[in-house]
């Protein structure tokens, strides 16, 4: 698998792009028809995410159209593994060329306070060139990742994106590491969507009981820290990078009832993203049992 990875690294910067998407849509062809607890795992997931919206909607459920959706997941995270080991070739003229920017506005005003900005995204799109593209555009990013099982992936992946300009911090960091950042009123982008190291905090999540991570808005409510959510989506053959509005919460409420309202606003966003792009959502856990 290592050598595997550091192979489609040489590949990823030497080859055309539109080489490495179509090389990398046959691997997600093979994957989809021989992979068959990986598609269960995926298809499970995705009928929920399409059930609920269909409930939301007031619509019928559609078996095609969670087929589908399925496909295209797999076409898509293909592009984003393409996309993934093209990043060397990642700068300002790309971005130009490349990923329309919306509502940075909203992420200026939640650093015009100067206490430091949590982003809450998920693994929606491309969320490891939402956070490149951020840095290279100008702002001071770190972005808090779990290691992989093995350490030679972990350095692949860290490196990467340190390349760039994002601080790359593992869980288990040393906290005060963190506490520095939002001192320094720089970015910390946070995986929302699934849980990873602590225990979680079970909520309604698709109409679902979730365990879902606290730690972003404890980590809000506990430093002062803003917080708001930020995504980077597929749109045919370009991305588009943006930003929604910073959570709000009322100032006379105890520190839990700060974090249950902001874990709602925070679910109510994923929620939405995810719904209007369901077909690159890559979560590729079991979410439910």
């Amino acid at each position: 698998m290592n050598i595997l990875y550091r192979f489609c690294c040489f590949l990823g910067v030497h080859l055309p792009l539109f080489v490495s998407y179509f090389i990398a849509r046959r691997i997600a062809e093979i994957k989809y028809f021989f992979f068959f607890s990986l598609r269960k795992t995926i298809k499970k997931n995705l009928e929920i995410v399409l059930r609920y919206k269909a409930e939301q909607l007031n619509e019928k459920f559609d078996y095609l159209l969670l087929r589908k959706t399925v496909k295209n997941n797999y076409y898509n995270f293909a592009r984003y593994m393409a996309d993934f080991f093209n990043i060397p070739k990642w700068d300002k003229t790309r971005i130009e060329k490349k990923v329309i920017i919306e509502n940075m506005n909203y992420l200026n005003e939640a650093l015009s306070y100067g206490k430091g900005v949590i982003v809450i995204t998920a693994h929606l799109g491309n969320w490891d060139l939402a956070g490149i593209i951020t840095s290279l555009i100008g702002y001071k990013v770190n972005a808090i990742a779990i290691p992989y099982k093995s350490p030679t992936i972990t350095k692949i992946y860290k490196e990467k994106r340190e390349s760039k300009g994002v601080k790359v911090i593992l869980t288990g960091s040393n906290p005060k590491h963190i506490l520095k950042i939002i001192k320094n009123n720089e970015i910390i982008a946070i995986l929302g969507d699934r849980i990873f190291t602590e225990k979680g905090i079970n909520v309604k999540f698709m109409g679902r009981e979730t365990l879902l991570p606290r730690g972003p808005v404890t980590l809000s409510v506990t430093t002062g820290a803003k917080i708001m959510a930020g995504f980077l989506i597929i749109e045919k053959d370009k991305y588009k990078l943006y930003f929604r509005k910073m959570f709000e919460t009322e100032e006379n409420l105890s520190k839990e009832e700060k974090i249950s309202f902001l874990m709602e606003q925070e679910i109510k966003i994923l929620e939405e993203e995810i719904m209007k792009y369901p077909d690159q959502w890559f979560n590729y856990s079991p979410m439910w049992e």
